[in-house]
């Protein structure tokens, strides 16, 4: 448990990082602090309740935000007010934050204009394909993008419910695919609400039968499952996932080293490689391919789902893996022609609108640079 004292000192430290101007004993005790995972949520609360307190008021009380003590004060008071308040402005310390841990040589500052080229990110080429939804009788439906956006509205749900008290002689199934840089919700026939981001693909039945209501997925998708006493199963390549009613996330990618399971709420039961295991709310359940481990760990679930709030959280990535996902969230082609180690772990925040930031924060954290070709965005060494 961290004491008062402790705590503070922390506050200070973090509050001169975030003000940046931190000296570089400072950056160094920092990037070690934040190894441990917990360090690392409470320096994402601290951070976001930051760019809370950076509104008109304290700004005209505190000009230049060179007082940490003062500032730490008004983030505590702004706690009690503010807490709920969703942040969706960043200033340039902290937007797309990425810290690489593996080594405390890497720390994102604001100085951009030191480490990075400028180039002009209107000439990316996005992703050009839509949401597919193909219902049983063979109808296509394509959702077609506006001119210029790269993302669907998760608000804008699909509803997919089907008349239940239509005779069905023979199974049929709907499916819906989500391209590069696209993502979607769905309500299926009994009310479950299934989140679908980029690159992934679901199939479920246009009516579920009597004693179970099951999905086939590949690639992620966050459930809510709407409370039953008939189970629902989510089969994918490695696992199957049963529930009666519950939130949770799947991912299980054919180009992934692991398949996991993410619990927020309720409880759900496993089966993975001839076993079964319960995980209970803030675990995560990861069978590891090419050793077959099954392995169970803490984590904050709701930080780790955000991406279906619109906001990307990658955790212990390496690089290649960072850049697959970046790819993907934004719809992009990104071609890495880095030799950063594969070693290397990253852990980042990303707001989906914002590539420009994301991109350069990338590059500042790995020492590498970027350029725009094509549409396309090359990463470099220097």
């Amino acid at each position: 448990m961290m004491h008062e004292t402790d705590r503070s000192s922390i506050d200070s430290l973090l509050a001169a990082i975030l003000n940046g101007d931190s000296t570089n004993e400072q950056v160094i005790r920092f990037n070690e602090w934040i190894k441990d995972y917990k360090n690392e949520l409470y320096f994402d609360r601290f951070k976001e309740m930051w760019h809370v307190s950076v509104d008109k008021e304290y700004i005209k009380a505190n000009t230049g935000l060179q007082n940490p003590g003062r500032l730490i004060e008004y983030i505590r008071r702004s706690k009690q007010r503010e807490r709920v308040q969703r942040v969706t402005t960043w200033s340039m310390a902290a937007a797309a934050s990425l810290v690489l841990i593996f080594t405390a040589t890497h720390f994102i500052t604001k100085n951009y204009n030191d480490s990075i080229n400028s180039a002009d990110f209107n000439t990316l080429s996005y992703s050009a394909d839509s949401v597919k939804v193909e219902l049983d009788n063979g109808r296509q439906i394509k959702r077609i993008k506006s001119e210029g956006s790269s993302v669907t509205n998760l608000e804008d749900k699909i509803a997919v419910k089907t008349d239940d008290t239509k005779a069905v002689q023979a199974k049929s199934y709907n499916t819906v695919s989500t391209p590069s840089g696209e993502r979607v919700a769905m309500v299926l026939s009994d009310g479950t609400v299934v989140y679908l981001t980029s690159n992934s693909y679901l199939k479920y039945p246009s009516t579920f039968e009597k004693d179970k209501r099951e999905v086939t997925l590949v690639g992620r998708a966050y459930f809510e499952v709407k409370k039953s006493k008939i189970p629902f199963i989510v089969n994918t390549s490695d696992m199957n996932i049963e529930v009666l009613g519950t939130s949770f996330d799947v991912e299980s990618r054919n180009s992934g080293s692991s398949a996991s399971v993410i619990l927020v709420e309720g409880s759900v039961k496993v089966f993975a490689e001839g076993r079964s295991k319960v995980i209970f709310p803030d675990e995560q359940i990861s069978l590891h391919r090419q050793t077959k481990e099954i392995t169970v760990k803490n984590v904050d679930s709701r930080l780790l789902t955000m991406w279906k709030d619109g906001v990307l959280i990658v955790h212990g990535q390496s690089f290649p893996e960072v850049v697959e996902s970046l790819s993907s969230w934004y719809g992009v082609k990104i071609v890495n022609r880095t030799n950063v180690s594969v070693y290397e772990k990253f852990n980042g925040r990303f707001d989906r609108e914002d590539i420009e930031a994301a991109i350069k924060a990338v590059c500042i954290s790995a020492a590498i640079k970027y350029r725009i070709e094509d549409g396309k965005l090359i990463l470099e060494d220097k």
